[in-house]
């Protein structure tokens, strides 16, 4: 049965460089190029499409490495990764056409990340009054979870809601953008603030909700019931325009575009358009 009140969210990057370093480059074209990442990508394509039976399913691509507006923001934001290679750039414009072909609506630009095309996506969901579900692996994408909606690790099998993620990061989905803003990003190249570590990120997050609230009260630190609070107090001082720098990168940023619900509809491509390509 094909579900009509979900839209599905795929985060395609993810599983494309999941396959690019996951399966050998023996897997070639008639040219003798390396099509692995392809290969694996379009394989767990078309079983999440089989599984899934989509009506709504929106596919972003990461289009922004060192282009996006994060970087005008910030300048060493993910400057710990490196550019995709020829092959693999050629294999990602092979993946977004592929899947466009297959009938999954795509997007990603050179301004905003796949986080903040799927932002969008699960932006429009609400307001049609639709439930997301999120396939990815990435950590941060649990910020778009809202009640009903569902973070999904497809290779892992591992289904999170609402109050299970709260369970995981011990802070609700939307608070994670603060909790990461202190803690930091090493994946994203992020610091964080100094000497503030996870527990005590948790804590402080638990106790004032957000960072305007926390940076507002900051002599409250000192009375918190938790080890090391005059340390940590001292720890947050003159921190505040950081913290607040850090969770503005680590927060998604719906695109200013229209993307109306149809739009997202998936049309099963015929078998003759695929091998016509």
């Amino acid at each position: 049965m094909r579900q009509s009140d979900t839209v599905y969210l795929l985060d395609s990057s993810i599983y494309i460089f999941q396959a690019w370093f996951g399966i050998p480059d023996r897997f070639q074209d008639a040219h003798g190029r390396p099509v692995n990442a392809v290969y694996g990508y379009l394989k767990t394509l078309l079983a999440q499409l089989r599984a899934l039976n989509p009506v709504y399913m929106l596919a972003a691509f990461d289009e922004s490495l060192f282009s996006g507006f994060r970087h005008t923001l910030y300048q060493p934001y993910k400057a710990n990764r490196a550019l995709p290679d020829d092959d693999l750039a050629r294999q990602l414009h092979l993946c977004r056409a592929l899947t466009q072909l297959i009938g999954v609506h795509c997007v990603g630009d050179e301004v905003y990340e796949a986080d903040d095309w799927l932002a969008l996506g699960a932006q429009t969901a609400r307001l049609s009054g639709l439930r997301s579900i999120v396939l990815t692996r990435d950590k941060d994408l649990a910020q778009l979870i809202t009640p009903g909606d569902l973070w999904w690790d497809w290779s892992a099998d591992i289904q999170r809601d609402h109050p299970a993620l709260q369970a995981h990061w011990q802070v609700r989905p939307e608070q994670i953008a603060d909790l990461l803003a202190l803690t930091g990003d090493s994946a994203d190249n992020i610091p964080g603030v100094p000497g503030v570590g996870d527990k005590s990120a948790r804590a402080l997050v638990q106790h004032f909700h957000d960072l305007e609230n926390l940076y507002a009260n900051l002599e409250a630190v000192r009375e918190m019931n938790v080890r090391g609070a005059n340390r940590l107090y001292t720890a947050l001082l003159d921190t505040e325009e950081d913290a607040f720098l850090f969770r503005e990168l680590i927060r998604l940023h719906p695109p200013p575009h229209a993307l109306p619900l149809n739009n997202l509809r998936f049309n099963a491509a015929s078998p003759d358009t695929l091998l016509a390509y």
